[in-house]
């Protein structure tokens, strides 16, 4: 529930920017709240990546699946 309560947040923010651009706004202005939005979709990537490790990882691991240490090695290397 919290989760989707910052997303929706967050959806909002963007949806806030795009009017912006829409209304011609000060640049930094818009750039401030693109900011906003980018530091809160850190934070979900940041819940969503523990909750990955503490649930689903470990769940994995003792449930002695072996392909679980190849998906986690993909997750964390996607974007490098």
């Amino acid at each position: 529930a919290d989760l989707l309560l910052r997303l929706k947040k967050v959806n909002g923010q963007v949806n806030g920017v795009a009017k912006m651009v829409e209304q011609d706004r000060y640049c930094a202005d818009v750039l401030q709240q693109l900011t906003a939005a980018q530091s809160a979709l850190e934070a979900i990537s940041r819940k969503v990546a523990r909750n990955y490790l503490e649930r689903c990882v470990t769940d994995a691991v003792n449930h002695g699946d072996p392909l679980i240490y190849d998906e986690v090695m993909r997750v964390v290397f996607r974007n490098r």
